[in-house]
């Protein structure tokens, strides 16, 4: 029972639109978004501290954010290293949330877009995965590639749009494309859309 549960679960990986092909690790990452304006850091622990794990940082060198009277630094996107497949859904949306507040682009899924695949059965079968929600989902997540801050953002965000336990199509639902909506944050698409690869 639990070989085929496994062979049920699925990951998610982000995409990169133009080749339709998903990016695996920072070394396919970092060239696209050079392309982008940003600048990747060298690995740290101090961009997830509470993780304990390496992630990595981009920085947006192009000039396209002006420091304003906001309090607040402006996001840096960043993923946990070196992988970048198998991650938690609310990691992706930190992080294409971040690139999309200094490109501003209309619809993102024009660059990127989330979508699940299934896990590699040599590569992906030692790693610990967690479930992506309590229920019954297929979609899981590498142990370790969320960080506190990050889930509690999103977890919040999702809960407080829950109405007497109805969740609107936005709360159920991250990922990278419009449904019709015009919102300028990052696009939503809903668990049933998003299609695990063959």
């Amino acid at each position: 029972m639990e070989d085929y549960m496994k062979e049920c679960m699925r990951k998610l990986a982000i995409w990169y639109t133009r080749t339709f092909k998903p990016i695996m690790t920072h070394d396919e990452l970092e060239p696209i978004m050079a392309t982008l304006g940003f600048v990747g850091l060298p690995p740290s622990t101090a961009a997830a501290a509470a993780s304990g794990s390496l992630w990595k940082e981009y920085v947006c060198s192009a000039g396209r954010w002006v420091a304003n009277n906001s309090a607040e630094p402006p996001p840096r996107p960043k993923l946990p290293y070196p992988r970048i497949d198998g991650l938690h859904i609310y990691t992706y949306r930190a992080f294409t949330e971040a690139v999309n507040f200094y490109l501003e682009m209309g619809n993102f899924s024009d660059l990127f877009h989330i979508r699940g695949m299934p896990l590699h059965r040599n590569l992906d079968r030692s790693r610990k995965w967690r479930r992506m929600e309590e229920d019954d989902s297929v979609f899981v997540y590498r142990d370790g590639t969320i960080d506190q801050a990050t889930y509690n953002l999103y977890h919040f965000a999702k809960n407080s749009n829950n109405n007497n336990g109805v969740s609107n199509d936005k709360s159920k639902s991250i990922g990278l494309r419009s449904k019709g909506n015009n919102s300028t944050n990052t696009c939503v698409v809903p668990w049933k859309d998003i299609v695990p690869c063959q």
